[in-house]
């Protein structure tokens, strides 16, 4: 392998999807195949060793992350440790491999993960071709394998350790492990010589009530088929979209709702929300006074727990109170219902109260008031003692000495 990038070698971007990285290796293959191409057979070797990385989820993303050292394949048990070094180890054994998966994002919305749904999705897969079982071509007409000399593999070395490099097979991507390769006009007309063909197929997809955002639905063999090899299995990653009302927090489900200062002090029995079903709410609470900022706990009206759909968190309510307007004026009636105000008798018992009108101020004003007071303040501050009497041109001239004090 040259010091190219693998996507390089591939000419895609880095962050090409699988069909794009699989629809430039066919390009390529074909037209550096040692068959069509003999001049092309080192680059052919090149263009298989760059696919067979990044079409693998779990070596593109060590590649990506460690580079071409920390791409190879992991965990070689001892029997394949050493069989690569001394010979096949039992006849008839190739390398082992991986269960591969593709992995799709499935948009949800908080109603599906509340209630659960079941979707079904119509998709396309590679399946071995039934007309050449899966060969290519007639069987008669196969020749041995140019890039990997008919032994349906290569040899390549396996960083172990610093300094330490073991020897592995990796599966001839020109042949696909079978040894044997098919000339072009000699091809299964229906895969043109690519031993699979693709297929319609629906599939089902059931989301249970409680999933949360990011977990996975894996959909055993639905995926794509190459020949000699189990399906793939498809892998569906829940993404859920931003609620217009809830926020979800594990099991909890929070909320923010308004009320009036009447149903503040006094409580109240209403509708306040609608409910993930699409259902009214209605909401009690005559406990005491809520306050600005308060949380009311409704218990079990919140997500449903995975397996557990009868047993369900909570609903956190955060309240908003809103207040009459800045004219209103209470009755005599309603203040006379209200607690008394208390004045500190201490402090006016031996003096005279200075009398204070106050006015309203929003919040914004305040903070603009503040932060100018603020930035006034940090700007007297970092003046220094050169600078304190600059404004004044009379004090000029002040620095010459300090007066001298005169004996008495």
């Amino acid at each position: 392998m040259s010091l190219r990038s693998y996507y390089t070698v591939l000419g895609v971007e880095a962050t090409a999807t699988d069909a794009e990285i699989k629809r430039a290796y066919r390009t390529l293959a074909m037209k550096f195949h040692p068959d069509k191409n003999p001049e092309g057979v080192e680059m052919f070797k090149e263009i298989s060793h760059a696919y067979e990385t990044l079409s693998d989820p779990q070596r593109r993303a060590a590649y990506d992350q460690y580079g071409e050292s920390g791409a190879m394949p992991e965990g070689p048990s001892m029997e394949e440790m050493f069989g690569g070094m001394f010979g096949s180890g039992h006849a008839g054994r190739g390398p082992s491999r991986k269960p591969r998966a593709e992995l799709h994002p499935l948009n949800v919305t908080l109603e599906d993960l509340f209630r659960g749904r079941k979707m079904r999705m119509k998709l396309e897969r590679s399946i071995p071709c039934s007309h050449c079982k899966g060969l290519g071509g007639k069987k008669s007409v196969m020749k041995s394998c140019v890039a990997c000399g008919g032994l349906g593999h290569s040899n390549t070395l396996r960083q172990m350790g610093p300094g330490l490099f073991l020897p592995q097979r990796v599966v001839c991507q020109s042949c696909q492990g079978a040894g044997k390769v098919i000339p072009e006009k000699l091809r299964c007309k229906r895969c043109k010589g690519s031993c699979v063909k693709t297929e319609a197929d629906a599939v089902e997809i059931k989301i249970e009530p409680g999933m949360s955002d990011g977990q996975r639905i894996v959909l055993k063999g639905k995926g794509d088929q190459a020949p000699g090899e189990d399906a793939q299995d498809l892998v569906f990653v829940l993404e859920q979209k931003k609620h217009s009302v809830f926020f979800r927090a594990g099991d909890d489900l929070v909320a923010e709702a308004e009320i009036d200062l009447a149903e503040a002090l006094c409580g109240f029995s209403r509708v306040m929300l609608k409910d993930l079903k699409g259902g009214p709410l209605l909401v009690t609470y005559k406990a005491g006074v809520l306050r600005p900022g308060d949380v009311l706990c409704l218990p079990n009206e919140g997500m449903p727990r995975e397996k557990r759909p009868k047993d369900r968190g909570d609903l956190l309510v955060k309240l908003h109170i809103k207040f009459p307007e800045s004219r209103w004026s209470p009755s005599p009636a309603l203040r006379s219902m209200l607690p008394a105000t208390r004045w500190p008798a201490e402090d006016s018992a031996n003096a005279e109260p200075e009398i204070a009108t106050g006015r309203s101020m929003s919040a914004s004003e305040f903070a603009m008031r503040t932060s100018q007071s603020s930035q006034t303040h940090h700007a007297h501050s970092e003046r220094g003692d050169d600078d304190l009497f600059e404004d004044y041109e009379d004090y000029a001239d002040y620095s010459h000495g300090a007066p001298e004090c005169q004996q008495q």
